[in-house]
């Protein structure tokens, strides 16, 4: 099947005798198109992403900023005298093992990639994790992080580590912290120096962080917050979207002891007894200015953008460690974005630049000898 957009996808050849030249004709299957360079009248198209400057310099950027993360993973480490953590969603509450289960009604326009007819049910692993970079208390001002790694799913991947899994990462926050990389990235480093530092961060980035640090606040379970993916993500070649996951009960709730700085785990542990269910929704980009894919600090308001049900991820009756020394099946595991095939590759700056800041927090991780679960 062959779409027309205005831009944003690898075009296919396709003259039509006689027929007057118009958009260029778009296989969903195929490679998604690499970013352009920035339009020179500001305005953006249709699911098409753009440098932060030039390619070259993004490359010099995405270097700076993987030497970055070490440096801040290594002070964090020796001032809370903890082992080296993963630069971000350094503490699991939980990693859970299920299915992805299609949506029979899905939308004609999401069924590509895991989601396409004919696909399978598939296995998964999901960690749910605080956001920052070391351990702390549950009650402390943090993100929460599910992660969702779908396995057994074929085809050529962006990263070589993992040669058969899509991964899906959101936060309970619609929106990262910055409208780009380099704006996250001066978050990462105030945020590590203490409370102080960041609200300097807050006070000088109002517009664009305002938002992710509301929800900060801490929840009563894991298992009744929505997760957004914050960056944009391709859905075949010709279409972006954001993907989001809430409980399939709506009125899910759940009133955890919060006494215990490790009650979130606590209350997954008793939760995963009973079973968890959580539905995957997508909203496709509707317009350049509204859903923007290089700004992401800006979120898809549903009502542009309408959240579309793909699929449930189903985690049966399980036993989790109720103890958070105890380690989980996650310890060892890299989850990232670019563990993905074309039909999710990953756009805009903040996903451009988590392809090499996660590869290197990962490789911090493997160069210590000795580090605590994760």
């Amino acid at each position: 099947m062959l779409f027309v957009v205005g831009c944003g996808a690898a075009p296919v050849a396709a003259e039509r005798a006689g027929a007057p030249p118009g958009p260029p004709v778009v296989d969903p299957e195929g490679e998604p198109a690499p970013p352009q360079p920035p339009p020179k009248d500001g305005r953006a198209a249709l699911n098409t992403e753009y440098f932060l400057g030039s390619e070259a310099e993004e490359q010099a950027q995405f270097a700076e900023f993987a030497r970055r993360i070490q440096e801040l993973q290594k002070e964090s480490s020796r001032s809370r005298e903890q082992p080296l953590q993963r630069g971000f969603h350094a503490k699991s509450h939980a990693c859970l093992r299920g299915l992805l289960h299609l949506e029979r009604a899905r939308d004609p326009r999401t069924r590509y990639g895991v989601f396409a007819d004919g696909q399978p049910e598939r296995a998964v692993i999901v960690r749910f994790s605080n956001g920052v970079g070391w351990k702390q208390s549950d009650v402390a001002l943090d993100a929460r992080g599910m992660a969702v790694k779908v396995l057994g799913v074929p085809g050529p991947k962006y990263l070589p580590d993992e040669p058969s899994t899509q991964d899906f990462l959101m936060t309970n926050s619609p929106t990262p912290v910055g409208r780009d990389a380099v704006e996250f990235m001066e978050f990462a480093r105030a945020n590590a120096s203490g409370r102080v530092a960041e609200l300097f961060f807050t006070v000088g980035h109002a517009s664009t962080g305002a938002l992710a640090l509301s929800r900060t606040n801490p929840v009563d379970s894991m298992v009744t917050e929505q997760y957004w993916s914050g960056g944009a993500y391709h859905l075949g070649a010709h279409q972006a979207v954001k993907v989001t996951a809430r409980p399939c009960d709506p009125a899910l709730a759940r009133h955890p002891d919060r006494s215990s700085p490790d009650y979130l785990r606590k209350d997954l542990a008793e939760a995963a007894h009973g079973g968890i269910c959580m539905r995957l929704f997508v909203q496709i980009q509707a317009d350049p200015e509204l859903t923007p894919i290089e700004n992401a600090s800006r979120p898809w308001d549903p009502a542009v953008a309408p959240p579309l049900p793909v699929a449930r991820v189903l985690l049966p009756p399980q036993e989790v460690p109720a103890d958070a020394a105890s380690t989980d099946a996650c310890d060892a595991m890299a989850f990232s974005p670019w563990h993905s095939i074309p039909a999710h590759k990953p756009m805009g700056h903040i996903n451009r630049a988590r392809r090499y800041v996660y590869a290197a927090s990962q490789d911090a991780r493997r160069a210590t000898p000795t580090r605590g679960p994760e």
